[in-house]
C-alpha cells in the first residue's frame, strides 16, 4: 500500500505545449550512407532472326551517367577511409582502361601521336602517359558489348575502392590464362610448369570488352573537342548575331510595323484568292485529257 508521505506529493509538471502534437523533422543521412542516386543506365539489346540461327552475339548500346560526390575521393569528417592519396588531399583510385588518355579517341582526350624524330638522332623512349584517377564530379560511359554490359551492373554495386579491387582480379585473371595458353602451346615439361599440371585448369575469363567501352568527364576537358564543336556552330552563332542586329535596328522595326498594318487590308485577301483561283485553273487544265481537246475543236 502506498504510504502517506506518497500520496501528498504534488503531481509533476508538464513542459509547455506537451500535450500539443508535435512534428519531427528528420535528415537523410549524408556521405556514404546518403540514398541519393549517383548512377543511371540504359541499356538497348537487340537480336535478328538470321543473328539468332546463327549465334551471333547481340547488337547492344547502354550509357550511364555516375556523379562521384566528395566524400568517395576525399577524406571528410566521420568517414576518413581513403589511404592513398596524392597531393591536393584526393584519393587516388584509377579510372578503368576505357577512361584512360592511351584508350581514348584524341578529339576526347586521348594522347597526342608521337612525332617523327630525326633518323640520326638517338632514339628516345616517349614517357608514359599519366594516369587519371577519379575525380568529384560527373562522367559519361557508353559501350557496345554485352560483356562490359554486364561488367558495369555488376560494378555499380560495389565503391571505388571495390572497383578497383574487382579490376585487379580481372585482370590477375587474364594474365594467368594466357601463361596457361602459352604453356599449352609450348608443352613446357619444366619444374616451372609444375603448376599447371593436374585436372584443375584456370578459368578463362570474360573476352577483351574494353576496346569497345568508352569513359570520359562530363563535361569534357578536351580542347580539340571544344574547337571542333566552335568549328561547327561558328555559322549558327554569325546567324544569331546577325537576327539580334536585325531586331534591333530601326528598319526592322519599320519592316514589322510595315506587316503588321498592311495585314489589316484587303490585299492579303486579294493575294490568296487569286493564288487559290490560279491553282484552281491549273488543275482544271491538267484534267482535261487531249481527247477532250481534240473534239472540242
Amino acid at each position: 500500500m502506498p504510504s502517506k508521505n506518497e500520496g501528498n506529493q504534488p503531481a509533476k509538471r508538464l513542459p509547455p505545449l506537451a500535450s500539443w502534437p508535435t512534428i519531427k523533422i528528420l535528415a537523410p543521412p549524408k556521405g556514404r550512407f546518403s540514398p541519393k542516386t549517383d548512377e543511371w543506365c540504359w541499356t538497348y539489346c537487340s537480336q535478328s532472326v538470321t543473328g539468332r540461327y546463327h549465334g551471333k552475339e547481340p547488337t547492344c548500346r547502354s550509357v550511364c551517367i555516375r556523379k562521384v560526390f566528395p566524400h568517395e575521393v576525399r577524406n571528410i569528417v566521420a568517414f576518413k577511409t581513403h589511404r592513398n592519396l596524392g597531393p591536393d588531399g584526393k584519393a587516388r583510385y584509377p579510372l578503368p582502361s576505357e577512361g584512360q588518355p592511351a584508350n581514348l579517341p584524341r578529339w576526347l582526350g586521348g594522347k597526342l601521336p608521337i612525332e617523327d624524330e630525326d633518323e640520326d638522332a638517338p632514339w628516345h623512349k616517349p614517357p608514359p602517359e599519366p594516369i587519371k584517377h577519379w575525380d568529384e564530379g560527373w562522367y559519361l560511359w557508353t559501350s557496345s558489348s554485352r560483356y562490359a554490359i554486364h561488367e558495369k551492373l555488376n560494378s555499380m554495386r560495389r565503391d571505388l575502392p571495390g572497383q578497383q579491387k574487382a579490376d585487379q582480379q580481372t585482370e590477375f585473371r587474364r594474365e594467368v590464362w594466357q601463361e596457361y595458353q602459352a604453356h599449352l602451346e609450348k608443352g613446357d615439361q619444366s619444374a616451372d610448369a609444375s603448376k599447371w599440371w593436374g585436372p584443375i585448369v584456370p578459368l578463362q575469363p570474360f573476352p577483351e570488352f574494353r576496346s569497345k567501352s568508352l569513359l570520359v568527364p562530363f563535361p569534357l576537358e578536351s580542347p580539340l573537342f571544344w574547337d571542333r564543336m566552335s568549328k561547327v556552330f561558328a555559322p549558327t552563332h554569325k546567324a544569331l548575331d546577325i537576327f539580334q542586329e536585325m531586331i534591333q535596328s530601326a528598319e526592322a522595326r519599320e519592316f514589322a510595323e510595315r506587316i503588321w498594318h498592311k495585314a489589316w487590308t484587303k490585299d492579303p485577301f486579294v493575294l490568296v484568292s487569286k493564288t487559290f483561283s490560279m491553282w484552281y485553273k491549273m488543275l482544271k487544265d491538267s484534267d482535261t485529257s487531249p481527247d477532250d481537246d481534240r473534239k472540242s475543236t
